[in-house]
């Protein structure tokens, strides 16, 4: 990741919080997905009575 410097040299840390909060939209979808399909799972498991998979 490149970082943002300002004409005096520091680091632009505005950048670098937009950058993480513009990821964290697809990463809580990407979390919610696999959450999701591993609860499903195992409801069905307990629904079918053993551990198939």
């Amino acid at each position: 990741m490149t970082r943002y410097r300002t004409t005096d040299g520091k680091e632009d840390n505005k950048q670098k919080i937009h950058w993480f909060g513009f990821l964290a939209i697809p990463i809580a979808f990407i979390n919610g997905l696999y959450f999701g399909g591993y609860a499903l799972r195992k409801i069905r498991q307990y629904w079918e009575g053993g551990p198939m998979d």
